[in-house]
């Protein structure tokens, strides 16, 4: 049984399968903790940047403000996400700034391919093909609106969550440091199996 400060900080005294279980519990938890760093960082900047410049781009429009949205809330979320995965989930003590290149290039990876990609796809697909309009309030939280880019946004993180937990598991933190296998001890020479 783990206690809760083994759960969050994680323990020498843990077996292989405990600590894949730790990871697999606090995994969500800092990507939720993410994921809201990067809503909260996302819903400032909607705030700040009201005007939309759209350019053309092979025929299809994009949004410029949004991209930048986007970008400014990436680039808060990836320093909160890299100390809560090296420090708390996967408890690394490998060479900072290799394991940094490396987890800033997967998440650069995923800034590309879902951040800006599935995000400008399914908000372009929400538009065009479902005719709702990315500012349409789906429901009123007290003062907040909750608009159809909100959701989408919301989305969006499920699918970046999981793609980043199986970029950091296997390919950034594979090599951390693990606990040493138990060695056998040797009988001392003088000493006869009886």
């Amino acid at each position: 049984m783990m206690t809760i400060k083994e759960v969050f900080f994680g323990s020498d005294r843990l077996t292989a399968k405990q600590e894949n279980v730790r990871e697999l519990v606090m995994y969500p938890f800092a990507g939720m903790f993410t994921a809201l760093a990067n809503f909260l960082s996302f819903v400032i900047m909607d705030w700040i940047l009201v005007n939309p410049h759209t350019v053309d781009l092979m025929g299809y429009a994009f949004d410029l403000t949004l991209v930048t949205k986007q970008f400014v809330s990436w680039v808060a979320t990836i320093l909160t996400a890299y100390a809560t995965n090296r420090i708390f989930v996967f408890r690394s003590h490998g060479n900072f700034f290799i394991e940094l290149l490396g987890f800033a290039a997967a998440r650069l990876s995923t800034f590309v391919v879902i951040e800006l990609g599935l995000f400008s796809i399914m908000v372009y697909w929400v538009e065009h093909h479902l005719g709702i309009d990315q500012d349409h309030v789906f429901i009123t939280l007290i003062t907040f609106n909750v608009t159809c880019l909100y959701v989408i946004k919301i989305v969006n993180n499920v699918v970046l969550i999981t793609v980043n937990y199986i970029m950091s598991r296997w390919i950034v933190f594979k090599a951390r440091d693990k606990k040493p296998k138990d060695k056998k001890e040797e009988p001392d020479v003088g000493q006869q199996d009886t």
